[in-house]
């Protein structure tokens, strides 16, 4: 990049070295020879001989600028412009950090880490930790059956559950789970320690038996 530019600076330098000789040339081309009337004998017209040894005075030179020069001075600084855009975007993208994309987790992975988070149950405060475990197990819910459970009530949840091919017994206790969180959450219900360390047991329980296995042939 750096030779481009001083490449374009000379070939600058010699086209206005050229601008510069030509306004030279166009001075004015010298005036024919003066002539001076000889007094012709016996009465004849008089005739004229030509000068050589004498010549006019060259006309001055006109002062200022050749337009033509602003022209090429503004195709040069226009073509500096254009390199020193094409070298600063490539310097810009040499130095920017490329971006790494992590691949999104398992659903089961994503809520046993979620719930290894919530197994010191006596640290936590009974709202918190029924909001964290609520959340976890609906986006596990919209992970593994496609169903939208962050965005959906209790009510409206558990229809669509019916519908989605959990064990019997797995949905009654997820039911009485979410029974359970709801008014801890948004009537300021006091949570029981011990039925909070059930209720962490079975949602446990819960995403390891829903989990589909590699011996049944799922993915």
């Amino acid at each position: 990049m750096g030779r481009t530019l001083l490449l374009l600076l000379i070939c600058c330098s010699f086209c206005l070295c050229g601008v510069s000789a030509s306004a030279q040339d166009k001075q004015a081309e010298p005036a024919p020879p003066r002539t001076t009337p000889q007094a012709a004998d016996d009465g004849q017209a008089a005739q004229t001989v030509p000068m050589a040894d004498i010549h006019d005075i060259r006309p001055p030179e006109p002062a200022g600028f050749d337009p033509a020069i602003l022209w090429y001075l503004a195709g040069a600084v226009a073509a500096l412009a254009f390199l020193a855009g094409l070298f600063y975007g490539w310097k810009r993208r040499k130095r920017s950090p490329r971006m790494t994309v992590t691949p999104a987790l398992p659903p089961e992975t994503e809520a046993i880490n979620g719930l290894n988070a919530l197994s010191d149950v006596q640290a936590i405060d009974g709202k918190d930790f029924y909001f964290r475990l609520s959340a976890i197990l609906r986006r596990y819910i919209a992970g593994r059956y496609g169903i939208n459970a962050p965005e959906m009530t209790t009510e409206e949840l558990l229809p669509k559950l019916d519908k989605a091919g959990p064990e019997r017994s797995l949905l009654q206790s997820l039911k009485s789970l979410f029974h359970t969180a709801d008014p801890v959450k948004f009537a300021g219900q006091y949570a029981v320690t011990g039925q909070m360390e059930s209720d962490l047991v079975f949602a446990r329980k819960f995403v390891e038996q829903t989990t589909p296995s590699p011996e049944n042939g799922e993915a």
